[in-house]
């Protein structure tokens, strides 16, 4: 019953079930998160860049949105609810797990959300830099608008444009690594969010699942919000780059190395828990599954 791995099944459960994903009528949502974060990020990035008379760099909105606190406790949140059947289970996929086997059918749903997480990711990124086109420029150099606008108006150094590209970020990364580094980290700590959700399915807790990804968002934000050391044992803070870095000095709060070993560890752990708790997976009862 748990079969051989036959990585063709594998994509092609994975590719059915995203096709039914992105046609779900809660992808409305997102329509939604891109106008909040028009508002809440991009904004507020433009009217700083007018009062200098200077353009952003393309990149700096995604890289804004990646690493504000209060964004990226809506990110994941929003993602949660896009995915929050996932993995889909009802009488009709038991019998489809029971033709392409245990193993090729939760290998595919691990392919699945690679897929859901990084096209979730690219429409934040289309939504951040295709509104830029046009009154930005596209280099690896930061805008003056980043690294001057306290010094030419100190007044309004606290301002919310000024907040969002902290020194943190141009003072230690170039555009190009930070935006790379921001997109990959936001994706491991999706990753994790929904390895979790599996998980619990697989267990036939998926409610307890569910509450699990809010309370790790949720304290996760908490955390970081307060700067205390135990904000690096959530995904949260280890997938937000300013976070490790001090304003003007090269020597890390924390290092990227711990923060990429940090994630690939729960990534690959919760992994392993799949591919093994999917051997005793029961079709008994399939409506344990969503409690």
């Amino acid at each position: 019953m748990f079969g051989r791995l036959n990585l063709r099944q594998c994509f092609t459960t994975a590719k059915t079930e995203y096709i039914k994903w992105i046609n779900d009528a809660r992808m409305i949502i997102l329509a939604v998160l891109l106008i909040f974060i028009y508002s809440f990020a991009i904004e507020p990035l433009l009217k700083n860049a007018e009062e200098m008379g200077e353009q952003l760099n393309t990149l700096e909105p995604f890289i804004a949105i990646a690493n504000s606190g209060a964004i990226m406790l809506i990110l994941p949140l929003v993602f949660l609810t896009l995915i929050a059947d996932f993995p889909k289970i009802d009488t009709n996929t038991v019998f489809y797990i029971m033709r392409v086997g245990r193993l090729n059918w939760i290998v595919g749903q691990m392919i699945k959300l690679v897929f859901m997480a990084a096209s979730y990711l690219a429409v934040i990124f289309l939504g951040a830099v295709v509104p830029m086109l046009g009154r930005s420029f596209w280099s690896d150099d930061w805008s003056k608008v980043a690294t001057q606008y306290k010094i030419m108006f100190p007044d309004k150094a606290g301002n919310f444009g000024v907040q969002l590209l902290p020194e943190n970020l141009y003072n230690q990364l170039s555009i190009y690594n930070a935006a790379i580094r921001s997109y990959l980290l936001v994706f491991a700590y999706l990753l994790i969010l929904g390895l979790i959700l599996l998980s619990f399915s697989i267990v036939k807790k998926k409610t307890a699942g569910f509450v699990a990804c809010a309370a790790i968002i949720s304290i996760g934000t908490a955390l970081c919000s307060i700067k205390t050391n135990l904000m690096w044992s959530m995904p949260m803070a280890n997938s937000i780059i300013w976070l490790h870095y001090t304003k003007y000095f090269r020597q890390p709060v924390v290092t990227m190395e711990f923060s990429i070993f940090y994630l690939c560890t729960m990534i690959v752990g919760l992994s392993v828990f799949c591919l093994t708790a999917i051997k005793k997976f029961n079709y008994d009862n399939v409506t344990e599954i969503a409690m």
